[in-house]
């Protein structure tokens, strides 16, 4: 009996030592040149079944720790370039195995052990972290980084050049973590070819204190960090390329990447006339529209601004990025400079759903250039393990000049009511500088810090405009309407003639000090004090002529000479004070790599002082008090699966613009005034994120849903005046709307985006399929009723993939989408309501093909096709794009190609977009560029070693045996 119990011991002893868990930590580098490997592939018994279940990735700083759970561990490590490292652990090496730092070796040329990388999965989960392989979706070899990731799933660009990703607005871009052109990600995007990239991280970046302390306390930015291949860290790369066209159509540019092992540069320049703005174009009166923190201390200088979105464009653009590490220090700078000068005609339409048959018209154009210069820096210093110091300064300055003319008139039941004829000229020049300096400490027990900063910036916007209006309203409501389309006694014209002059300098300064300390292994607690002080200053001149002004450059002098007075209507001085105070006391919870909770409440006080000066003396006190809680929930129920929900709170304060008491009559036909007694708004937000990926069968699940919901949400009311109206000595004509935003409960927004992709693998394909759903509930008023509307939108994104090779790269999307609105409308001769419905149906389906034929011959196409109707005729478009182009690709690795691109063969191109609010429907057209050809030359350059025709994607392989050239011509259809 002993002896059979004593077996049965010794049993349960060898099976609960082979179950015994063993954690395995190590660092992952290059052996080439020393960097961390981010995202490489830590796989547990990789040989065995469910593999992608025991897969983890390595961090930014190329780290891991795994715990294995099996009866025998061994442990690979994966990544594109690289030879796989792969060791067996001895079961007597302990409870953790620290491996140290391992260096991966880098191929030495292309084998079939590597081309298997080409069944790669998809994607990976990490936490919060997606991570998209490159190797799993084939471009052609001059795709840039933004064409490669728009093959990934949830990926899109919207209507002003901004990359979305999974429904957001991408902010910042990394490139082997470090930040990369940090102010615009478009910039960052286009410079970098896809060719250099091994994987695409895609993860909501955190706080540099967050990252420090290891306290997360929620504040968030999408981004995504973009992994080199090996050898693309010691290495130059770039291209140089120039084209010429019919009607007169250039593009010329040079981009220069020059990487080593501690520093990067990267330098870039451009010109063109065919609308490729290669960035985004950030707005030039930013410095004055609410920079400080959301605090509502920005000026509106709308007036004084002209617009250089759309129509046929002509850019310059310059940039340099810089990226250093040293032995404590790393730095981190860059500058950008862009030019737009843009010629604009533009026609919009507005049918007001709560309004009973109102129709506005509007026909513009417009010349104007815009010059911008931004300066970015950030110099982190770390003097030992327990400190890091940052210090971020930004500079921004800006110039905006130009013109435009106006006619615009509103109908009112099938009926001429008013029309305006407008002549504008703007000037305006801002500049916007502030500086970030933080000390965050560790001290002796774990988890218990300190972090102690502030920022300062001043800004300043100056600008001179000019304006001549003649507008007019309906005086007998019988006359003919063909009297009415003419300046005839039907309608009681009046004339504006101004100038107008604008100083808004103002400062900011803010201080914030944050504690943490540890209650166990598992939690914590942050103490956190803000306080921010915002001086903004408003000086706003407008000045009455007889005759009109040939040019702005001495508006000043001329108001001087002639001795001037202000308008008292269209006139204000205006300086405003606020100073923001908010504590917070946080909690953290951390259950291993399962569960993490954020959980905090905060109490801010602000308080504002606005002091007008002129026309009349009024000074105002507010004082607004509000509790801010917060809440996050993560949660991994697998290694490639992650759940986050987030609640938070956030306010809105007024902006100066808003409680100014002061008419803005650039549109006569649409007044807008102030109104004192706004207070802030309160938003409540929900969120849920979720991710899942299965690595062996190269699929991959994204959700994300968002829920608003507004208190005192700052509303518009629009008053349709019945009658000429005097107010302060300006006629406001009949038919004319005055608009003033109002405080309205009742506004809700919900979004939900997802998106599933997958491989096709006998057709070597993958295939993306999104859903997107849009609403809107949003409260106004008109005549001093109150109005509710809902707005709905449901679009699909299918997109089918090439994931073949780099000799034939394709891309299809159809794109179907439904706009539906409902609304309540007031019919003005009986007074009834009723509600009214709106639909917007649109299809866009689109096309890409690049094939490499032979002997360096190529050919590419991109097709564009779109259908739109809906209950309004101006819904009904219909219109096809094609692009193509066949080039040729010489010089001894064929690193030179000429080719031949025709844009809009059809000569169908067209830019038309429609939106919706909650008191009308907006449609608008514009001009766009025509047919046109080019013949360009590029020339690409890399000194990677080991590189080839082949690896320039130019090696001779016969028909359909290489690789094309990128898409021809310019930019595709406005969507």
């Amino acid at each position: 009996m002993k002896r059979i119990l004593g077996l049965f011991v010794l049993s349960v002893l060898s099976a609960a030592a082979q179950a015994a868990p063993i954690t395995l930590k190590g660092k992952v580098v290059g052996g080439d040149d020393g960097q961390p490997i981010a995202g490489a592939y830590v796989i547990i018994n990789a040989s065995e079944p469910d593999a992608a279940k025991r897969t983890s990735l390595t961090g930014t700083g190329g780290t891991f720790q795994v715990t294995s759970q099996e009866k025998s561990t061994d442990i690979t490590i994966s990544f594109i370039g690289y030879k796989n490292f792969h060791r067996a652990i001895s079961p007597a090496s302990g409870n953790t195995v620290d491996l140290g730092t391992i260096r991966m070796q880098p191929e030495a040329q292309v084998t079939e052990e590597v081309q298997v990388v080409a069944k790669a999965p998809i994607a990976t989960v990490k936490g919060d972290t997606l991570q998209y392989n490159a190797s799993a979706f084939k471009t052609n070899p001059d795709a840039t980084s933004e064409d490669l990731l728009k093959k990934m799933p949830g990926v899109t660009t919207n209507d002003d050049g901004a990359v979305e990703v999974h429904g957001e607005t991408l902010g910042k871009v990394y490139v082997d973590g470090k930040e990369f052109f940090a102010d615009d990600p478009a910039v960052a995007l286009k410079t970098l070819p896809a060719d250099v990239i091994a994987g695409i991280q895609v993860f909501d970046d955190k706080s540099d204190e967050s990252k420090f302390s290891g306290f997360d306390d929620g504040e968030r930015i999408k981004a995504i960090n973009i992994v080199t291949k090996s050898g693309v860290s010691t290495s130059t790369f770039g291209k140089v390329y120039g084209g010429y066209g019919t009607d007169h159509r250039y593009s010329a540019g040079a981009a220069a990447n020059m990487f080593n092992a501690n520093q990067r540069w990267t330098v870039l320049a451009s010109r063109n006339n065919v609308n490729n703005q290669g960035f985004t174009l950030n707005d030039i009166a930013s410095a004055m529209t609410g920079r400080r923190g959301g605090m509502g201390g920005g000026i509106d200088a709308s007036q004084f601004t002209t617009n250089v979105r759309g129509g046929i464009q002509t850019t310059t653009m310059a940039g340099l990025n810089y990226q250093g590490e040293f032995e404590k220090v790393k730095i981190n700078g860059s500058y950008f400079f862009n030019n737009v000068n843009a010629d604009i005609w533009r026609i919009t339409s507005q049918d007001y759903q709560t309004e009973g048959k109102r129709q506005d018209y509007d026909t513009t154009a417009t010349r104007g250039y815009n010059y911008q210069h931004r300066l970015n820096m950030r110099l982190e210093w770390n003097p030992n393990e327990t400190n890091r110091i940052f210090f971020m300064p930004r500079v921004t300055y800006s110039t905006n000049h130009g013109s435009s003319t106006n006619a615009s008139r509103t109908m009112l039941n099938a009926l001429l009511s008013n029309t305006a004829a407008n002549r504008y000229a703007t000037q305006l020049g801002t500049y916007d500088a502030s500086a970030n300096l933080w000390w965050m400490h560790r001290f002796g027990k774990a988890g218990r810090t300190l972090s102690v900063g502030g920022s300062g910036g001043g800004s300043n916007g100056w600008g001179e405009r000019s304006q001549l209006s003649e507008y007019g309203s309906l005086a007998d409501e019988d006359a003919a309407l063909s009297a009415l389309l003419t300046k005839a006694d039907g309608l009681a014209y009046t004339t504006l003639n101004q100038i107008g002059t604008l100083d808004a300098p103002g400062f900011d300064v803010s201080g914030r000090i944050s504690y943490s300390e540890p209650l166990s292994q598992s939690s914590r607690l942050q103490f956190s004090y803000r306080i921010a002080y915002d001086k903004t200053d408003s000086h706003k001149y407008s000045y009455n002529l007889t005759e009109e002004l040939e040019t702005l450059d001495a508006v000043r002098d001329l108001v001087s000479e002639l001795g001037l007075d202000p308008d008292p209507t269209t006139s204000n001085l205006f300086a405003r004070n606020q100073t923001r105070q908010t504590g917070t006391v946080g909690y953290n919870w951390v259950k291993g790599e399962t569960f993490r909770l954020n959980a905090s409440v905060g109490y801010q006080h602000s308080r504002l002082n606005d002091d007008e000066t002129f026309p009349k003396e009024l000074t105002s006190d507010y004082a607004f008090n509000a509790w801010l809680p917060r809440l996050r929930f993560e949660y991994n129920p697998g290694k490639m699966q992650h759940l986050r929900f987030e609640y938070r709170r956030t306010t809105s304060t007024p902006s100066v613009n808003q409680l100014q008491d002061l008419l803005d009559i650039s549109d006569p036909l649409n007044v807008s005034q102030g109104n004192p007694g706004l207070k802030q708004s309160y938003t409540d937000r929900l969120e849920l994120h979720y991710n899942l990926a299965n690595p062996e069968k190269s699929n991959y699940f994204h959700v994300f849903a968002r829920a608003s919901f507004t208190q005192d949400y700052i509303a518009t009311h629009r008053e349709t005046l019945t009658e000429d109206r005097v107010i302060q000595g300006t006629t406001l004509v009949k038919g004319a709307q005055l608009s003033t935003p109002v405080n309205l409960d009742g506004y809700i927004s919900a979004n939900l985006f997802s998106m599933y992709g997958f491989a096709i693998n006998p057709i070597r394909s993958n295939l993306n399929l999104g859903l997107m759903y849009m609403y809107a509930r949003t409260p106004s008023m008109e005549d001093n009723v109150q109005y509710m509307s809902s707005s709905n939108r449901l679009g699909l994104n299918l997109s089918l993939t090439s994931n073949i090779s780099e000799n034939v790269d394709f891309t299809i999307a159809y794109r179907p989408g439904l706009t539906f609105t409902t609304s309540q409308q007031k019919d003005r001769q009986t007074q009834q309501m009723s509600r009214q419905f709106d639909r917007y149906v649109r299809s866009d389906l689109s096309a890409f093909l690049n094939v490499y034929l032979w002997k360096g011959l190529f050919v590419n196409m991109d097709a564009s096709w779109r259908n739109s109707f809906g209950t309004q005729s101006s819904y009904s478009q219909h219109f096809a794009l094609l692009n193509a182009g066949i080039g040729y690709k010489f010089l001894k690795y064929r690193q030179a190609e000429v080719r031949v691109s025709g844009y809009d063969l059809l000569n169908q191109n067209r830019a038309f977009w429609q939106t919706s609010n909650a008191t009308y429907t907006q449609t608008t057209l514009s001009n766009v560029l025509k047919r046109y050809f080019m013949v360009s030359l590029t020339y690409k350059f890399d000194t990677r070693k080991g590189r080839s025709a082949e690896n320039y994607g130019t090696e001779d392989r016969g028909p359909f045996g290489g690789h094309g050239g990128p898409r021809p011509g310019g930019p595709g259809p406005r969507r």
